[in-house]
């Protein structure tokens, strides 16, 4: 299973370009039958930035949904208009593919969603994937969230890990971050972060907003 990731940056009218990506996620449902999220960026990274996400079996599964919505007229009108009125900075759109390597926890309604990326240190993958496992099962256990700990597969980011929790309200954020900032285990993990990865983790927070 891997996870498919579609962001992009608002230009200048938030409210249009959240009805529009809101009303896209919808077409790609009926027209390829896969359920997509919508998020919008709240700590971590540019303002503004939407993000589009969906379950896929492999690169495979990926494509024949691209060529499903390449050969839906309404779907090619949307992306014009959306150009036309300039609602996304030109350029800023990326894609991503995440590989699942693990997943703990019983999902649940998402209102919220944190994603905590890190590139493992030379010579250190393996380590680091055993850590990681290990930790996602420790924080769904200590918190009651939903844990999915992926593999980036490509992009600047090709061989970073990924962690996805997702939060079902605000009180929710703020009680997982009280948890483990007090859990002596998490805590004793964390230590470990310098010798298993390189300096560059980056940790966002988005909001659903469909």
């Amino acid at each position: 299973m891997h996870i498919h990731i579609r962001q992009g940056l608002v230009a200048s009218d938030q409210v249009a370009a959240t009805i529009f990506a809101v009303e896209m996620a919808e077409l790609v449902e009926q027209t390829t039958g896969h359920a997509v999220s919508v998020w919008g960026s709240v700590y971590g990274m540019p303002l503004g930035t939407i993000s589009w996400t969906s379950q896929v079996a492999g690169f495979v599964d990926a494509a024949a949904q691209s060529q499903k919505l390449a050969e839906n007229p309404e779907w090619l009108t949307r992306v014009s208009k959306a150009g036309e009125q300039g609602l996304f900075i030109p350029g800023s759109w990326e894609d991503g593919l995440a590989r699942v390597i693990h997943a703990a926890g019983d999902a649940g309604p998402m209102m919220y969603a944190s994603t905590t990326m890190g590139t493992p240190a030379p010579g250190m993958a393996m380590q680091a994937l055993e850590w990681g496992t290990q930790m996602a099962d420790h924080v769904a256990s200590a918190t009651g969230n939903q844990v999915t700990l992926c593999t980036s597969n490509y992009g600047t980011a090709t061989g970073s890990m990924i962690f996805f929790m997702g939060f079902d309200s605000a009180e929710s954020v703020d009680a997982t971050q009280e948890t483990l900032m007090s859990d002596s285990t998490y805590m004793e993990a964390m230590g470990k972060t310098a010798e298993l990865f390189l300096p560059d983790g980056q940790r966002t927070l988005t909001q659903r907003l469909n």
